[in-house]
């Protein structure tokens, strides 16, 4: 297993179906705070919804993860909702922006320094969310902005999970795709699905 940790230095990882648990996961989204690597598939393994802090974690200091793959996992809705509140657009109030602002002040002094020290030991970069503003004065931060395609599909999904990942797709921007199953989700429902987020709910 120590291999597969390592393959987090490359661009592309394919972790399925390799006996990982949540000893394993836990040591392997520590890694994943520092990685480069772009694509994580970790289906078809063995770790539980404990493991989802873990993975959660992981994503708030990754800059690069685009696609990660977690089919077969045996998750509710539930489950995974947690993971789910991690992508998107999500309303702050003035004083949590407030302390975004002075975050963001810090990162670009740290970002300064680095372009300053021309190839030496540079201060690692903290990941701090985008903010933007609707027409009426309101705030939103935006979470992992540069990730394009979670699959959670072959998991325990119901008509009761259809109202989260419904809510899911809606605070995601044009560039989020979803791929989940539509075993166990109504037909009409899942229809339902694709027809308002087109290509971008894949069953």
């Amino acid at each position: 297993m120590g291999g597969s940790l390592d393959n987090l230095k490359l661009e592309e990882v394919c972790l399925r179906a390799d006996g990982i648990d949540d000893e394993v996961m836990e040591a392997l989204c520590d890694r994943l705070k520092t990685s480069k690597v772009k694509s994580l598939d970790l289906s078809m393994n063995s770790f539980t919804s404990k493991a989802i802090e873990f993975l959660i974690e992981g994503l708030r200091q990754n800059m690069s993860l685009e696609y990660l793959g977690l089919a077969g996992l045996n998750m509710t809705v539930n489950d995974l909702k947690p993971l789910l509140e991690e992508f998107g657009r999500f309303k702050i109030t003035p004083e949590e922006a407030l302390i975004l602002q002075q975050k963001i002040k810090e990162r670009d002094i740290i970002l300064n320094k680095n372009k300053k020290a021309k190839g030496k030991k540079v201060e690692p970069v903290p990941k701090i969310p985008n903010m933007i503003k609707d027409d009426q004065g309101n705030t939103f931060i935006i979470k992992n902005e540069g990730f394009r395609h979670l699959n959670i599909a072959l998991n325990e999904f119901d008509e009761s999970s259809v109202e989260e990942l419904d809510r899911a797709l809606g605070r995601t921007s044009a560039g989020f795709t979803l791929t989940i199953s539509s075993k166990g989700i109504p037909k009409e429902a899942a229809k339902a699905l694709t027809s308002k987020y087109g290509g971008r709910v894949i069953l």
